[in-house]
């Protein structure tokens, strides 16, 4: 039986499937079957949801409701997203309207408020957003971001996650991305920006982006495409470094790239796509190598190949399987 965490992100992800699935977007379909194939709680908690959201589709007679449910539906779809001024009225009723399951929060959400339009990703789930100026924004799993758009200022706060932006030009108003300490200023080009704890990256594709501290003025470097640039939080950013784009922007097709990463970062990333998780239960495994190109959602196959090539013995339950050196 999930305890109730491991539930909360079962339901919060079912809930998302079905927003999307019966808001008319079936694009992704094998990925919904292979979600659903992970566990058997996956299809007990997408059925709650789907009938949590016919029965309020059922339930919505009133004229403001069918808007609402409409707007739900819309932004269920990922089509387009405006950052217009506050609507708490519409925002409240809107969040029952995109269809949560009762035991879980919003697989994605879109909070107007002063401060700006939130946008949030669930476990597994990426979203490709189109913004009101043209811009389109893929969210990679577990991200959060606030957009904030005015006349003068194109401003995107990424608080934590990675996403990739493809920038409409628009010289009069740079777009800028902070992630912690640090800014990536960009008027028409393509980049994606990955904040964790305490370490920014960018990884420009096209065009050419300005990196600098949030607080300064000062450039601290001008990445050109194909460049990427890893900052720690308090400590002097290094020189742009050339990568493998395609390798470094593979998450955006669903695969995972590993160059010599040690196994406790490999399995952190692969958790950020299942609720199946990788837990590097002996500290002796931690610092071991692995390089391989692995799917977004395939704990097993990950766990697999680990053990093809290492001396470590798994331990499963319905949520989790644990790594041991074997003896």
């Amino acid at each position: 039986m999930s305890n109730p965490l491991q539930q909360s992100l079962i339901d919060e992800t079912a809930a998302g499937w079905a927003a999307r699935r019966l808001g008319g977007d079936a694009s992704d379909e094998a990925g919904f079957a292979r979600w659903l194939d992970q566990d058997p709680a996956h299809a007990e908690a997408y059925d709650r949801a789907q009938a949590v959201w016919r029965l309020m589709g059922e339930a919505a007679g009133t004229d403001d409701l069918v808007a609402v449910r409409r707007e739900a539906l819309q932004r269920a779809r990922a089509r387009r997203h405006r950052t217009t001024g506050p609507d708490r009225r519409l925002v409240a009723a809107g969040i029952v309207a995109a269809i949560a399951a009762p035991a879980g929060g919003l697989w994605w959400m879109r909070h107007r408020a002063e401060q700006g339009a939130l946008f949030q990703t669930a476990l597994g789930e990426q979203r490709t957003l189109t913004l009101s100026d043209g811009s389109r924004v893929t969210l990679d799993a577990l991200s959060v971001m606030r957009v904030r758009y005015t006349a003068a200022v194109r401003s995107i706060d990424l608080v934590q996650g990675r996403a990739y932006f493809e920038v409409a030009h628009d010289t009069s108003r740079p777009l800028r991305v902070h992630a912690g300490p640090r800014t990536v200023t960009a008027v028409g080009t393509a980049f994606s920006v990955r904040r964790e704890p305490r370490e920014t990256t960018v990884v420009l594709a096209e065009g050419k982006v300005a990196v600098s501290n949030h607080e300064s003025a000062a450039t601290l470097a001008i990445l050109t495409p194909g460049q990427a640039m890893q900052m720690t939080d308090g400590v002097g950013a290094g020189a742009p470094r050339k990568v493998d784009l395609d390798r470094a922007l593979a998450w955006r097709e669903g695969q995972l790239v590993f160059d010599n990463v040690a196994l406790a970062d490999a399995a952190a990333e692969m958790n950020r796509y299942s609720t199946l998780q990788v837990v590097v239960a002996d500290a002796r495994l931690k610092s071991l190598r692995i390089s391989g190109t692995f799917r977004t959602g395939e704990s097993r196959a990950f766990v697999e190949a680990v053990q093809s090539y290492f001396p470590v013995r798994a331990q499963s339950s319905a949520t989790t399987v644990e790594l041991h050196a074997a003896p």
